[in-house]
């Protein structure tokens, strides 16, 4: 019986994009670096943004640090049924256009959610990109792990342009890369340290996405040499 605020209901999600979703699209999703992550402590998880499809990979992965509650849009919260499961789940809706209001959000659910040992999920972009590069990081997320004194660990997703192309009504199957980065502490930081600690985030986040280009690319001219070699 799914209970309003309970994030156990994305373990639902979490097991039907594993069985249904990802088999329908063709999806592979490869995971680097899990045991980096530590289910028993609460933390910020900062990710990339690209598109509707980073919910697919976000709750593919679930699993591995289950409880966690993702901080979304509050647009998403009038989605139809995506926005009541999202509900459901205990998602945290912010109105991305009042920063004011929004940290007042957070800051009320923060502290329960660290006494619940229950994780936050944020994608510090705002809104989605999918130019191959990162957007100027908000600093919500970086506030929050400073004041809560709990650490950032940063998530990267691959590039999907070579498969998912909205624009170009491009959707085939594809791999995607999931890059769990060194958890980056935050235990002797100061709100007057977020600007560098955001920007430092940014920088590493960024090296680990062009990191997976090169290695798709590479991948790829691999792929194609063999395909060649076997037709000669």
């Amino acid at each position: 019986m799914c209970q309003p605020g309970n994030p156990e209901n994305l373990l639902y999600s979490s097991w039907f994009v594993h069985h249904v979703i990802s088999r329908i699209f063709r999806l592979k999703w490869e995971v680097k670096n899990k045991e980096l992550l530590n289910p028993k402590e609460p933390c910020v998880f900062v990710c990339n943004h690209q598109s509707a499809l980073d919910i697919s990979g976000m709750m593919y992965i679930w699993p591995l640090f289950h409880p966690c509650v993702p901080v979304l849009k509050r647009e998403l919260l009038f989605s139809g049924p995506f926005g009541i499961f999202c509900w459901l789940a205990g998602c945290i809706f912010v109105d991305r256009f009042n920063s004011e209001k929004a940290r007042d959000t957070l800051n009320m659910k923060v502290k329960v959610l660290k006494e619940r040992n229950v994780k936050l999920w944020i994608f510090p972009e705002g809104t989605r990109n999918d130019q191959g590069t990162l957007l100027p990081f908000k600093k919500g997320a970086f506030h929050i792990a400073t004041q809560m004194k709990i650490p950032i660990v940063p998530v990267v997703f691959s590039e999907y342009t070579d498969f998912y192309n909205i624009r170009e009504k491009i959707f085939d199957q594809g791999t995607i890369t999931v890059t769990i980065l060194p958890l980056v502490k935050t235990d002797n930081l100061t709100p007057k340290d977020v600007p560098l600690l955001t920007e430092e985030v940014r920088s590493i986040m960024m090296s680990s996405l062009k990191q997976s280009a090169e290695e798709m690319s590479q991948t790829k001219s691999n792929g194609n040499v063999g395909v060649k070699e076997q037709s000669q």
